[in-house]
């Protein structure tokens, strides 16, 4: 079965991206791959 997540590189998308690839799903990431203003400013 394929399956799309959206916000693949974040912090709730890429576990759950791996978890669902490990279980046999075809995974698909979209993610704009933008930061905040406040990881600039760090």
């Amino acid at each position: 079965m394929k399956v799309l997540v959206l916000g693949g590189d974040g912090f709730c998308g890429w576990p759950t991206s791996l978890h669902l690839s490990a279980q046999g799903y075809e995974v698909a990431i979209v993610d704009n791959l933008s930061r905040r203003k406040i990881d600039v400013e760090l």
